[in-house]
């Protein structure tokens, strides 16, 4: 890549890389807080999205902290003074008892450092355990030689 003073950049260089989120979510839990901070050392670029949890009574709300930018909006069909809990988690990725995974049609690269927060709401009645997984690549810069 050219800089514009006839050197050449850094060349970014993807690296296999999972992030995992594991909570247990008390019974009946509203907007039960979980984050997951990206790695200081690169960029994350995210392709997949697995959950495995004990319950399918669980949502998910899923905010970037460092924008406030929500990924999950509630439908136009929310009543009025309801308050919006996310979506069934196995409606978001499928479960991973049933080979279900996600994909991102285009990839999107949560930043380094980045913080996300995932809330989670369990209707069930008692702990529910979930593990959220980002499968992607860590995007490093590495100088050309």
């Amino acid at each position: 890549m050219a800089t514009g003073n006839g050197s050449t950049g850094p060349q970014i260089v993807k690296i296999p890389r999972v992030l995992v989120v594991d909570a247990a979510v008390t019974g009946n839990a509203v907007l039960f807080p979980a984050l997951l901070t990206i790695p200081q050392d690169a960029d994350f670029e995210w392709w997949w999205l697995a959950i495995s949890r004990t319950s399918a009574l669980l949502k998910m709300l899923l905010t970037e902290s460092g924008t406030s930018r929500q990924m999950i909006f509630p439908g136009s069909q929310l009543t009025a003074g309801t308050q919006f809990l996310g979506v069934n988690v196995d409606n978001l990725a499928g479960t991973v008892a049933a080979n279900g995974s996600f994909p991102i049609a285009v990839p999107y690269v949560m930043p380094a450092s980045r913080q996300y927060t995932h809330q989670f709401s369990d209707t069930s009645g008692v702990t529910n355990t979930v593990e959220v997984v980002y499968h992607g690549f860590a995007l490093l810069a590495v100088p050309q030689s």
